[in-house]
């Protein structure tokens, strides 16, 4: 089993809190259902109770994570590295574990996590079935786990152990997600008032417009700008790398968000709030809590090497982080 560091949650080990401004350079929506209200468009715009546009913290994680998992399923099919556990299958997965799964080592599915929870470890070996039991540790040290951690802190362990890098950073149904995003709202200098476009349902068929299918849509219109807020928990570094993999995307206006981008709405770029971003970790915890809020240093470059390092990924070969730094 390969080696791992992603600490759980019984006691703090870091707070990263990142702010930063989503501004979109073409016009987005996010979408609150159809209306049947003469007087507005058939699909309005997501608003808050004051009637303003916003973005939930929901779409643009699962945005993020979207783009994140995409980069990692190539990365762990590259010959130079060594943790191929790294992002779920492409699809939505089943509860149970295809037989001719031909990614056995790729994280967990829902039969395979009521199993852990449901045999006691010392039976693990014994009553467990393949591929799971293969990927056990030997009995020898599930032993010592249980005498050390007892049966909850064995089988938590191996839930994360297990569990692809993306879920232990993001979540899934049998982990806490670490990364925490705030709904998006406003900026209300940035904003006057929405736009109203046309639409036209196509019939996949035949090619033609289907009969009877024109509708308008309702659409927040470019130079909007959002505040942004991401609260990362108990992220060891090689964890803020992997997450910091999104942040840069976000940053260089790769990540689309809403719903119509074919259309070429959704264009954003984020443009981080180094100063009012705040980390802490054990060497500060103290100051943060009783003293001055000193923060540790935001050190993108270092959480991204560390990644990289804890999934065998040789920087120097294939001209890495500090290479690019040199050439520039």
């Amino acid at each position: 089993m390969t080696a791992f560091s992603s600490p759980d949650m019984s006691r703090f080990t870091s707070w990263l809190h990142l702010r930063g401004r989503l501004t979109f350079t073409t016009s987005f929506r996010i979408g609150a259902g159809r209306s049947i209200a003469v007087d507005e468009p058939d699909l309005p715009v997501l608003r808050t109770v004051d009637g303003l546009p916003y973005i939930p913290g929901s779409s643009l994680k699962g945005a993020l994570r979207s783009h994140v998992e995409a980069l990692l399923r190539t990365i762990q099919t590259l010959p130079d590295v060594e943790d191929r556990n790294l992002a779920c299958t492409a699809v939505g997965k089943p509860g149970r574990r295809p037989s001719d799964d031909p990614f056995p080592h790729l994280c967990l599915f829902q039969n395979e996590v009521s199993r852990l929870k449901e045999v006691h470890p010392e039976e693990w070996h014994q009553r467990l079935e393949p591929p799971l039991r293969d990927r056990l540790p030997d009995p020898d040290r599930l032993r010592q786990d249980l005498a050390r951690k007892g049966r909850q802190g064995v089988v938590d362990e191996m839930l994360r152990a297990l569990s692809c890098w993306t879920c232990r950073v993001f979540g899934a149904p049998w982990l806490a997600s670490k990364v925490l995003i705030k709904d998006l709202f406003l900026d209300e200098g940035t904003f006057y008032t929405t736009e109203i476009r046309d639409g036209v349902a196509i019939d996949r068929d035949t090619g033609r417009v289907a009969g009877g299918r024109k509708y308008q849509f309702e659409a927040v219109p470019a130079g909007a700008a959002f505040h942004l807020e991401i609260l990362v928990e108990n992220a060891s570094e090689a964890e803020l790398g992997l997450l910091w993999l999104g942040i840069r995307a976000l940053e260089r206006g790769e990540v689309l968000l809403g719903g119509a981008r074919s259309r070429g709405l959704g264009w954003c770029r984020l443009q981080v709030d180094q100063e009012g971003s705040r980390y802490v970790a054990r060497e500060n915890l103290l100051d943060a809590l009783f003293g001055s809020p000193r923060s540790l240093p935001i050190d993108p470059d270092r959480w991204m090497r560390a990644f990289a390092e804890a999934v065998g990924v040789r920087l120097e070969a294939q001209g890495g982080t500090d290479a690019q730094e040199t050439a520039e």
